[in-house]
């Protein structure tokens, strides 16, 4: 299988979790007599998350790469070898364990923005 790539990183290891959370909120407005109404479901809200390891020699350069990534504070492309690509900010990331020799477990998380950019509210 092809790997997962954000922005110009490539996962040496694809995560062993990926997780896609849809989420519609309603929304809510005045008639004419001020009066609250429904008025439909909100835009899809999408959340990506996962968790992995890096192994081997490049573990740590491999982790560094993408803490460098999320300290860009910009909008990027998550590319998904079966489900295709999102555009997403970068908005968590975590080491999940104390590093050991050769071996970093971590965990991330990303929002999908509109094609411009903007997280839907």
């Amino acid at each position: 299988m092809e790997k997962l790539r954000f922005k110009n990183f490539i996962w040496p290891q694809n995560p062993h979790t990926y997780r896609e959370e849809f989420l519609r909120e309603p929304m809510y407005g005045k008639n004419e007599l001020e009066e609250t109404v429904f008025l439909g479901m909100g835009p899809v809200k999408r959340t990506v998350t996962g968790e992995g390891v890096f192994f081997g020699n490049a573990a740590y350069e491999s982790f560094r790469q993408l803490s460098a990534l999320f300290a860009e504070e910009s909008v990027g492309l998550l590319n998904h070898p079966l489900w295709g690509e999102r555009t997403v900010w970068f908005t968590g990331l975590e080491l999940t364990q104390e590093p050991k020799d050769n071996c970093i477990s971590y965990a991330f998380t990303f929002r999908e923005a509109d094609s411009d950019g903007v997280i839907p509210a």
